[in-house]
Order: structure tokens, then sequence, then C-alpha cells
């Protein structure tokens, strides 16, 4: 797993545990879900070169995941669904292409533990003269059954796409990280 991917995996493990101390509400026993920084886009440039801007057909961005939790005290379990939105964008053109990204759900508790990855593919299409869509994908029943002496909360749900190493150095160049 990239270092990057543990390091934002134990930043929601902090915001997990604290969400879950300081109140006794149901959803507060919950884990959180969060999008991986270091996978929250990707460029896809023209076949045969560099993720340049110029040579950018589209790009895809995960703009926020909201999930929604029913936990239950015996047997301490918890069944996540989430809704996840994107953006695309490309330059304006009088085609309406079709495309997909391909991203991954995984659950994780603490910085270094991974319990399980799924990947997922949303199909999107971009109308004519289009520069700019949003779109979502919904994925349901994310069971959480803690080990004895832990907590729904003691888990995080985690987002990103599917990226190559090379959309990852591209990211870094582009500035995300100060936004």
């Amino acid at each position: 797993m990239h270092k990057s991917v543990i390091r934002i995996a134990g930043i929601a493990a902090a915001i997990g545990l604290l969400a879950g101390c300081h109140s006794s509400k149901k959803e507060d026993f919950c884990p959180n879900a969060a999008v991986i920084l270091d996978a929250s886009s990707f460029v896809v440039a023209k076949n045969g070169t560099a993720p340049d801007p110029a040579n950018v057909l589209y790009s895809v961005q995960i703009v926020g995941v909201k999930s929604k939790c029913d936990y239950e005290k015996k047997p301490r379990t918890a069944d996540t669904s989430l809704t996840i939105t994107f953006r695309a964008t490309r330059s304006p053109t009088g085609d309406s292409p079709q495309y997909s990204a391909p991203y991954f759900v995984g659950v994780t508790e603490g910085a270094d533990r991974v319990i399980n990855r799924k990947t997922y593919v949303v199909p999107f299409q971009f109308a004519p003269g289009e520069s700019t869509v949003t779109f979502t994908d919904d994925v349901g029943s994310i069971f959480i059954t803690p080990d004895k002496d832990k907590q729904p909360y003691d888990y995080q749900v985690l987002v990103g796409l599917v990226i190559t190493k090379g959309q990852l150095e591209y990211n870094k160049t582009k500035g995300l990280y100060g936004q």
C-alpha cells in the first residue's frame, strides 16, 4: 500500500476516534467515511502522450462522499452505505463521449490494517459541447463487524480513484495538496 494512503488512513482514524468519543448518539458509533487526497483525482491524456495540460482528454475528481450508517448495538455491527460525488472536466467539443472512472472503497482499522478493498467503475458521459459533468455513484452495505475490543468507529471507510503511478506524480505537480 502506498505510504500516503497509510498516512491518510491514520488521519481518518484519528477523526473517527474523536467523533466516537464526544457523544452517545447512535450514528456516532459508525465508521468515518473520507476521500483519500492522494487518490482524489486523475487526468487521462491522449494516447501516447505525457499527462500535460495540452494533452489532456479529460480529468475526474471525487468531490464528496456522504455516508449513511445503521448501527446495531447487539451484535455491535455497522452497515454503511455511501454516495460518492464525482466531477469530470474536458475541453468543450461537439461530440458526446462516454467514459468511466474506476474507484475503490476500502475499510481500514488504524493507519496500517486494511480490512477489505473493493473496486467499482462508474460510467459517465459529456453532452455535446459540455465541458463539465457532475455525477454520483452509490455503494451499499459495507458491513463492519469489529474485533472484540473495538467499536465500529475504530474503523474508516476510505474512497479513492484507481490511479497509476504516473497519475499520482502528475497530481503532485498540480498543487492538489495545497487546497
